[in-house]
């Protein structure tokens, strides 16, 4: 922060050339700054037009920090090294706590006020007076200086057109003492006050000048905007973690209750027990060899809506009674087109849960085959989506190798000769070829 600050201020000419911008600046600010005319300007001393710069630049740094702490400490710092004050410090309002927090402090030792040790709720006198916006009854500008509270206690003029302001005004000055502040100048941000500015004596003991407190309230208001951008921000970025950290935990429940759910289903079939994880493996590794392709990058999370529904794929056999399931005999026509219902019974269990998304479509879907004489639709070729497919070649390939209760299994062989043959008539020739090229590579295999 400092060499950046170096680096801005190593030529004052160049910054001379903002001198108009400033003054036309200072002049329309809302809230009540002095007007300075061009020819007052060049009657300042050096001192006072090097502060102007100091400001100036400060106000562009702002804009570098996302993170309000971060922004806060910067400002602090420079007021701390650069202008001679004996202490600097700024309160922040913090919704957890509903209550603003001293968030920096610097200065001289024995004066500045330790961090974490000044808590302010709504109820102090300070906050009360800026939340009110009784300081533009006290001052003009709205900022309270220390001197000009103390004569005010003196005005029965002013304390008698407004009866409650002197309790609270002798208040604040204690609360000035405690904090040894000479200022004290609101931030505000659309209408809503966010954080207190404090600035002790200056080190030469002078009073500060009406064009020096001008000058504080336009680094206030910049840092009043800059304060709050950097707040949201940070709200947003932290949401944004929020979120993902509760899908992360969401979704391993998720993927549990899946994996669960699944390993109910296959011990309701002691021949097919574990049919459901090792098609889950046989269809991750088939997506390691399709990553790329047109209707893989379709997909918003092609493998993760793969692993679910190769997870789900027979979850609709809860509907189908154990008589049809653990049949030894062959099983009649009747009986087939029942076990033929699995597919859309799954679809109809997962439709109400919306988080599944596509996951529904590839479970119903399954069973139907390339050349459009499969089920519950009947649909062909690329009408059944991608991740149905890949699903149909693994489920196929792990009914051929495991046992049945009406057959006993077949050997690898057998069953990857059964997949070349249906070859774009049962199943997608992409589909078979990503199959038994991860096959040929060994991430595929049907050891039980």
């Amino acid at each position: 922060m400092n060499k950046d600050f170096d680096a801005h201020n190593a030529d004052y000419k160049g910054w001379f050339k903002v001198q108009d911008w400033l003054i036309d600046k200072l002049s329309r600010t809302e809230g009540a700054l002095i007007p300075i005319q061009p020819e007052n300007m060049k009657k300042w001393p050096k001192a006072e037009k090097d502060y102007q710069l100091f400001l100036e630049n400060a106000s562009r740094l702002m804009i570098r920090f996302k993170k309000p702490e971060r922004l806060i400490k910067m400002i602090v710092n420079i007021i701390d090294e650069q202008l001679g004050i004996t202490h600097t410090a700024v309160l922040l309002y913090k919704e957890a706590g509903n209550a603003f927090i001293l968030i920096d402090s610097k200065g001289e030792d024995g004066v500045k006020i330790p961090v974490g040790f000044i808590r302010m709720t709504f109820d102090n006198p300070l906050v009360k007076i800026f939340n009110e916006r009784k300081n533009y009854v006290i001052s003009e500008n709205g900022v309270l200086v220390y001197k000009e509270l103390s004569s005010l206690l003196a005005n029965k003029e002013t304390l008698a057109k407004h009866k409650d302001l002197g309790g609270l005004v002798e208040l604040s000055l204690r609360q000035m003492d405690l904090l040894k502040a000479n200022i004290c100048l609101p931030l505000y941000y659309k209408k809503n006050l966010i954080g207190i500015l404090i600035l002790g004596d200056k080190v030469t003991k002078q009073e500060f000048t009406r064009q020096e407190i001008g000058f504080f309230m336009t680094l206030a208001n910049d840092a009043a905007m800059a304060i709050s951008n950097a707040q949201l921000i940070q709200n947003l970025q932290e949401r944004i973690e929020e979120i993902k950290d509760l899908y992360t935990k969401e979704h391993h429940v998720f993927i549990h209750t899946a994996v669960a759910l699944a390993a109910a289903i296959d011990a309701r079939d002691p021949y097919t027990h574990g049919h459901t994880e090792r098609v889950t493996g046989y269809c991750m590794s088939v997506a390691g060899e399709l990553d790329g392709i047109p209707e893989a990058k379709a997909y918003r999370n092609f493998k993760e809506t793969l692993h679910i529904a190769a997870l789900l794929h027979d979850v609709g056999k809860i509907g189908i009674p154990d008589a049809i399931l653990n049949k030894k005999a062959k099983l009649t026509k009747k009986e087939f087109e029942k076990i033929k219902e699995h597919p859309t019974i799954g679809a109809a269990i997962l439709t109400p849960i919306k988080e599944l998304g596509d996951v529904v479509k590839e479970i119903k879907y399954h069973q139907e085959r390339y050349d459009g004489k499969g089920y519950p639709e009947g649909l062909k070729g690329n009408q059944i989506p991608l991740i149905a497919r890949i699903i149909a070649v693994c489920d196929t390939f792990d009914a051929i190798t495991s046992d049945r209760p009406y057959r006993k299994r077949k050997m690898t062989k057998v069953a990857i000769q059964e997949l070349h043959d249906g070859t774009g008539s049962q199943f997608d020739p992409i589909a078979v070829s990503a199959f038994l090229l991860a096959f040929e590579k060994g991430k595929i295999s049907n050891k039980k």
